[in-house]
């Protein structure tokens, strides 16, 4: 499973900020022969566990096989040999004091090997890694820290240290003396005498030997009874912990996970599905599944075309011949008519050579455009089938990116093809050298292995630097979206300087990627370019000290130029591959991804419509969901009958969407089971969606018509004027000129946050024949009236159907036959509205005082001038009992 640990750590650079944890992990384990899936990994940390935890890193690398131990060690103890910490994941502190992971990977002399997942591999000095390291503290029993400071493994260290000063011979002894007697207090005094000494001697202040020996002992002899002479940035065990009488001891150092060894996984223990994904998932073939793709066409097609590239290289070198005999023509051929024949010749392979040329550009052009037909295909069948933690784990600007770069793959059979010719001319031409000249065919075959071997031996390096730059490219492209989705908010928080510090830090990443991708390829070229053209004077110059015949000179020549020209060219296209490769890597990536569960997959009785009539029957079973590892629903255990209305109420994240989320397929159930109908939700989720009307305010609006907007995904089970009145949308419809015609804009953009609201309702209501409906907060930004009112009209439009509704409300809640109360992911009460308030205790009789105190006190006194806004126009009225009623304290803030 696993191997030896590479020289080199794998480069896996970031998408997002949120993701240095699982590209740390990914590279610690590639770097010791554990092949898992990056993309996987990041699903897997963004939903069942927290990528962001050390912990969780911990945990997850020790599933994986990757026997990892976290520890925290003096900042000066990482790098020492004898110590044995790297390779690690270690937590780095960053210039706008937020942590980060990085892998320190081996150490180089004073230079050492780390992969930072924000940039790349990098090699930086020791001094400038250790001034990165964040400093945790954290409170330890003495006897832990006493135990600890005794033992070889910290005084190994420190006796390196002492070394390093030219202190060994005066300082060890001491130093074996209080290991020896377990005089740990002692042993810390001595640890930060020597670190401030190292400083000093760093900063050339004292010279290494005799001078750091007298201070060094000076500095521990002086602090054993003042501590306070040496400056806390110089222990490792704070001070105040070294007094009699303490009860802890305060530790300092940097926190690391320290790989121990690779072992073979434990088969019994349990992974996550994604968790198992990510190990299962083989390594990406692109070729191998655009040659799938391609695989529709036949052989036939293929194969006509290499042939084609074989005949237009042969022709090529016929030219040649003909142009050489050419030379000799008027001593070989006499007569005109054998002339006229020769050019007549010459002439007819010129035109057989551009016959072949049009079928084979035509071929070419022709699989490049079937090529990207059949993946937009794939894709589009691919895209409702992903699940929504698929989106959820990646950018939008990342998805945005790929779906642009699309048409980069009708390229690659443009490519592939000019590679297969010019690496056919020059094996051609390397025979044809050797059949004019043997002695020079092993010059000939040098320079057509250094064509071949030096784009080949630059791959590994272009495809890892091209990566790191083209991830960067997709990094810095998120900026791009949020400056046109959220220029407002960022202008009205002031936000510009900090969104454009980040954007100018991701654009300098950028810069030094692109110019390391440069830097490799003129390297490259340079090397091919010598080598190529020395054998090539070399050949020339070895043919013409054994003859001078004029025509034959001129024709090896002419070839032996050609294959320098030749070895170029197929380097060039070699160096795109690459930038080819990752391009076609991240657009299949999605095709790989997860489904959502298709009940039409599973082996389950056929059931017909007519047999899934009135509410559905919901049933929530001791349901646990985790999000990025932490626990957002726990416990909850509630039936819900067929046609019943049931309200949830609670505070803010209490878990009221996540629990709507859970119906929708969103989140998958941690622990428990959800049930509909009998069935569990997983075996008919596809089925069940199309049975169920969701509104909330966060349902899209499409750039249509808003007939359009409100016939999605309603079918025609319902007529669009009872759905105009229901959701008091003739009002909207007054105001827009082309009617129902009219376009609403991206996200809704042209018409108002309460009118985007009924149409979202109305398109609900659409879906008359819904057997379940949920309602989360779907009147958000109407005014109480408007709310009560089309709750109303809903509760009656969907009267058989199961009705789900979470409000902030809590008076709304009132008439409902059931309320559930949530609280910190729980189900804390479920029961009538009235005899919730009349329990001794109740959540929910605290929340609905608390709504009335508030309209009450707040609506009531003197802290608000009431203002109104009718038609466009902002004008003055009076404080009413009336006004108070029908006013919320979020219009109040409005």
């Amino acid at each position: 499973m696993g191997g030896a640990r590479r020289w080199l750590v794998p480069e896996v650079v970031q998408t997002s900020a949120m993701d240095c944890g699982p590209a740390s992990l990914k590279s610690l384990l590639e770097g010791h022969g554990i092949s898992v899936s990056y993309g996987r990994l990041r699903e897997a940390c963004q939903t069942d566990v927290d990528g962001t935890s050390i912990d969780t890193l911990e945990d997850v690398a020790d599933r994986l096989g990757l026997e990892v131990e976290q520890t925290m060690l003096p900042v000066d103890h990482l790098l020492l040999r004898g110590v044995g910490a790297l390779p690690a994941l270690v937590v780095v502190r960053m210039p706008n004091g937020l942590t980060h992971f990085v892998v320190a990977w081996r150490r180089h002399g004073q230079l050492v090997q780390v992969m930072d997942p924000a940039s790349g591999r990098r090699w930086m000095t020791a001094t400038r890694l250790i001034e990165q390291v964040h400093l945790h503290t954290a409170a330890l029993e003495i006897d832990v820290v006493a135990e600890w400071l005794a033992s070889a493994e910290f005084t190994d260290a420190l006796r390196e240290r002492i070394r390093q000063l030219g202190a060994l011979a005066a300082m060890g002894p001491l130093l074996q003396q209080l290991a020896c007697g377990g005089a740990w207090r002692e042993i810390a005094v001595l640890d930060a005498s020597v670190r401030m000494v190292q400083s000093i001697v760093g900063g050339g202040g004292l010279r290494p030997g005799a001078e750091a020996t007298a201070a060094a002992l000076s500095i521990h002899e002086e602090a054993r009874t003042r501590p306070e002479v040496i400056p806390e940035r110089f222990w490792t065990v704070l001070p105040k912990g070294l007094r009699e009488g303490a009860e802890s001891v305060e530790l300092r150092g940097a926190v690391m996970l320290v790989v121990r060894r690779v072992r073979e996984r434990d088969v019994e223990c349990t992974l996550s599905p994604e968790l198992a994904l990510a190990l299962a998932e083989p390594k990406p073939r692109p070729g191998r599944e655009l040659l799938r793709m391609l695989r529709d066409d036949g052989a036939l097609g293929p194969a006509v075309l290499g042939l084609g590239l074989v005949g237009a290289a042969i022709v090529a070198i016929v030219q040649a011949l003909l142009l050489r005999a050419l030379l000799e023509i008027g001593r070989d051929l006499a007569p005109l008519e054998q002339r006229l024949a020769a050019v007549a010749a010459l002439l007819f392979l010129m035109l057989l050579a551009i016959a072949l040329e049009l079928p084979i550009a035509s071929g070419v052009l022709g699989f490049g455009r079937r090529l990207e037909a059949r993946f937009r295909l794939a894709f589009l069948a691919k895209l409702p089938r992903l699940e929504d933690r698929y989106f959820a784990s990646r950018p939008t600007s990342d998805m945005a990116e790929r779906s642009h770069v699309v048409h980069a793959l009708r390229d690659l059979p443009v490519l592939a093809a000019q590679v297969v010719r010019c690496g056919l001319e020059l094996v051609v031409t390397t025979c044809a050298i050797a059949v004019l000249d043997p002695r020079s065919a092993g010059f000939a075959i040098a320079i057509a292995a250094a064509a071949v071997t030096f784009p080949l031996a630059a791959q590994p390096v272009l495809v890892e630097r091209e990566m790191r730059a083209r991830t960067h490219l997709g990094a810095i492209a998120r900026f791009y979206l949020d400056a046109m989705l959220a220029a407002v908010p960022i202008r009205a928080h002031g936000a510009e300087r900090s969104v454009r510090r980040e954007h100018e830090a991701l654009v300098a990443e950028w810069t030094q990627a692109a110019r390391g991708v440069v830097a490799a390829t003129i390297g490259a070229e340079g090397a091919q370019a010598a080598v190529m053209f020395g054998l090539t004077i070399a050949l020339v110059f070895s043919y013409l000290s054994r003859t001078f015949e004029s025509a034959s000179v001129l024709l090896l020549l002419y070839w032996a130029l050609s294959l320098p020209v030749l070895g170029e060219e197929l380097a060039r296209l070699v160096r795109q591959y690459p930038a080819r490769r990752n391009v076609t890597l991240r657009l299949l990536e999605p095709l790989g991804a997860r489904e959502t569960p298709s009940s039409s997959e599973r082996p389950t009785a056929p059931r017909t419509n007519a047999s899934r009539t009135g509410g559905a029957r919901v049933s929530f079973q001791d349901v646990g969901l985790v999000a990025s590892g932490h626990m957002i629903l726990e416990g909850i255990s509630v039936d819900v009958r067929p046609g019943e209305h049931v309200a949830v109420v609670g505070a803010s994240g209490a878990g009221k969407s996540s629990l709507a989320g859970a119906l929708l397929g969103w989140h998958r159930a941690s622990s428990g089971r959800i049930v509909v109908d009998g069935m569990p939700i997983e075996e008919q989720l596809e089925q069940l969606r199309n049975e169920t009307a969701w509104i909330e305010p966060g349902v899209f609006l499409f750039n249509a018509s808003l007939l359009s907007n409100l016939r999605y995904g309603a079918g025609d089970s319902a007529s669009q004027g009872a759905v105009l009145d229901a959701a008091d949308l003739h009002g909207v419809l007054a105001n827009l000129p082309e009617g129902l015609q009219t376009s609403l804009g991206e996200g809704g953009a042209l018409v108002s946050g309460g009118e985007g609201q009924r149409v979202r309702f109305g398109r609900g209501l659409g879906r008359k024949d819904a057997r379940l409906v949920i309602m989360d907060e779907p009147f958000r930004g109407l005014d109480r009236g408007a709310r009560r009112r089309l709750l109303s009209r809903a509760r009656g439009w969907f009267e058989d159907a199961t009705m789900i509704f979470i409000t902030h409300d809590v008076s709304d809640t009132q008439d409902f036959e059931r309320v559930l109360v949530l609280d910190g992911g729980r189900l804390v009460e479920n029961g009538t509205p009235g005899e919730l308030v009349a329990r001794d205790g109740s959540l929910y009789k605290a929340l609905l005082d608390a709504e009335r105190s508030v309209h009450e006190e707040l609506w009531s006194g003197d802290v608000f001038r009431p203002l109104r806004l009718e038609h466009g126009r902002l004008r003055s009225c009076e404080r009413t009992p009336e006004l108070a009623r029908d006013v919320d304290l979020r219009e109040v803030a409005q």
